[in-house]
């Protein structure tokens, strides 16, 4: 997908945020001239979540003035800084607080996303900044009376829910390995010179690594490395830029299998460092019914945009293996979960159904799949909006099940 297009679906959940994500599609809004989303990995300091939520707070206090008097001398540095500011303490608020950091993301992301636009919706942003300032109010609330975390006594200390975590790690191993596998697949792919079988090596070997990002994100500097988009970099031809996406501008932009090789082994061997990494780690169980929220939230905010998979226009793929890997974590819980809240779980059984129909309505399963640019917008919004409608029940599990 072209720079010019990435913005094209998150550009339109600014207006579904601001009116309340209201269920019905709005009009997409214009799109020439928007930059791209960076998907930058800062080198930040971490701070204490009560810490980070109140000079969050100030920040965003300050953006409103600025907002209202329409006065915003760099907007794009503004959007980078909340990315920073975000970063040096979100880590513990997924942990403790996921469903409150799914509520921060909801109007976060779409407007870090609207302040990188050339044209700029004063109107928008303000509402967004709003609802933003509300969820960090609450969780800042939240923080500072000590109340609302996930229970994590009473879920390391349920049978059941151990019995789950062990099965878990059985998974992310499995995960792990068929990386490998299918890595080496695309390795010899690439080395056949043969274009097209190359390109369907590529967007398989996406898969496992998209089932269990949120335990892949534990080792950030093989992810750096692995999976990290060009906005990170100062182009395209950047020789830091490595990894599944330097393959996938090679192999379906310039179409340039053999200058892929080199890249597709060393993908290779860093896949086989993250297989050792994920083999000597344990989950533990709050980590375990935490990283669902992280897989649907991400999926919802920015992988709907297109931009991650912007040039093999495989977005549904990649999202369907981060709807598989969240499936995977409700099916080893959910007879817990119903014993705890059945209703609960009977909306997320009916949301997670309606998500996959849509991604099935939308791109086929298998080794082919549909552009997602040449899907059209209004389809694409509803596929986010019932990521949405399944990301709302998903991380209220932890807080249920540690009761």
């Amino acid at each position: 997908m072209n720079k010019r297009k990435q913005l094209i679906i998150l550009t339109a959940a600014i207006a579904l945020v601001a009116v309340g994500c209201s269920k019905a599609p709005t009009a997409p809004a214009a799109t020439t001239g928007a930059t791209p989303v960076a998907s930058p990995t800062p080198n930040v300091t971490k701070v204490p979540a009560k810490e980070g939520a109140a000079a969050f707070l100030k920040t965003i206090d300050g953006l409103k003035g600025q907002l209202d008097k329409k006065e915003l001398t760099d907007p794009k540095k503004v959007s980078s800084s909340l990315v920073v500011d975000w970063a040096t303490f979100e880590d513990e608020v997924k942990l403790k607080y996921p469903e409150l950091y799914v509520k921060v993301e909801k109007f976060l992301a779409p407007l870090e996303a609207g302040l990188t636009q050339d044209k700029l919706d004063f109107a928008i942003l303000g509402q967004l900044n709003d609802g933003l300032k509300g969820a960090l109010t609450e969780l800042s609330t939240s923080l500072n009376e000590n109340k609302g975390a996930v229970n994590d006594a009473a879920i390391s200390g349920s049978q059941a829910l151990q019995e789950a975590t062990k099965a878990y790690n059985k998974y992310v191993q499995d995960q792990g390995n068929q990386m490998v596998s299918l890595l080496e697949q695309l390795n010899a792919a690439v080395k056949s010179g043969d274009l097209k079988k190359a390109q369907e090596a590529y967007v398989a070997a996406r898969m496992p690594y998209e089932r269990i990002e949120p335990v892949i994100e534990k080792f950030k500097e093989l992810d750096g490395v692995m999976d990290a988009r060009v906005d990170d970099f100062k182009d395209e031809k950047d020789p830091e830029f490595t990894g599944y996406h330097r393959i996938e501008n090679l192999l379906f932009v310039q179409k340039a299998v053999k200058d892929a090789e080199p890249f597709a082994a060393r993908l290779l061997e860093d896949g086989k460092k993250m297989q050792q990494s994920i083999a000597a780690t344990n989950i533990e169980a709050t980590d375990f019914v935490t990283g669902v929220g992280e897989l649907m939230e991400e999926a919802q905010t920015s992988k709907i945009t297109g931009e991650e998979e912007r040039w093999s226009g495989a977005t549904v793929p990649v999202i369907r293996a981060n709807v598989e890997g969240a499936q995977q974590i409700y099916d080893l819980v959910k007879i817990e979960l119903k014993k705890k809240d059945a209703a609960l779980d009977d909306k997320i059984s009916k949301s997670l159904s309606s998500v996959i129909e849509a991604m099935n309505t939308l791109s086929p399963v298998g080794t082919t799949w549909n552009d997602f640019a040449k899907i059209e917008q209004s389809k694409q919004i509803d596929l986010k909006n019932k990521l949405e409608a399944l990301a709302e029940p998903l991380v209220k599990m932890p807080g249920t099940l540690g009761q």
